[in-house]
């Protein structure tokens, strides 16, 4: 079977590990389906098995175009959110255990726009509960509503806003 040759060739070194970036997009498109049915970020998936990749290690890819940079970095935040709530809520604990690399990978970043500003603190506040065993404030609350709102319904937005500009 042939691959598309502009496809290999854009996709071809550079020192970016396309299998593993293609498996972290796949598992980010997993989560905003899997959050479509609801009107928050939750928390009770498959962290550690199915979703078991060290995303905040894919913040900041180097090598990728900025479009897909941001689709990573905002779906990883995402991600690291919705571990943040599945150790809040009690159900799992997977990212208690990588808290020190999170907050590394967070500290490293330098946000693109506002909204990418924001979800970066919302990550940092999540982080701060769950290190601290703190209750879950209104304010965390509130900001996942906005990051569902902004991140994964955004994502759907573009999608369909896309499929009705190639018609």
């Amino acid at each position: 079977m042939k691959i598309n040759s502009r496809y290999q060739d854009q996709h071809a070194g550079g020192g970016v590990d396309w299998v593993a970036v293609r498996k972290v997009e796949r598992d980010i498109c997993l989560l905003y389906h899997q959050h479509s049915k609801y009107r928050y970020i939750m928390g009770d998936l498959y962290y550690g098995s199915v979703d078991e990749l060290h995303y905040w290690d894919y913040l900041d890819l180097d090598g990728v175009d900025q479009l897909e940079r941001e689709f990573v970095r905002d779906g990883c935040l995402v991600m690291m959110l919705a571990m943040c709530w599945d150790q809040i809520d009690g159900s799992g604990y997977y990212i208690g255990q990588h808290i020190p690399a999170c907050r590394a990978a967070l500290l490293g970043l330098i946000p693109y726009d506002a909204d990418a500003e924001k979800l970066m603190r919302t990550v940092g506040l999540a982080l701060d509960l769950v290190e601290n065993g703190a209750p879950v404030t209104e304010e965390l609350g509130d900001l996942s509503g906005w990051v569902h709102e902004k991140f994964v319904k955004g994502y759907f937005r573009e999608i369909a806003r896309e499929f009705h500009a190639t018609k």
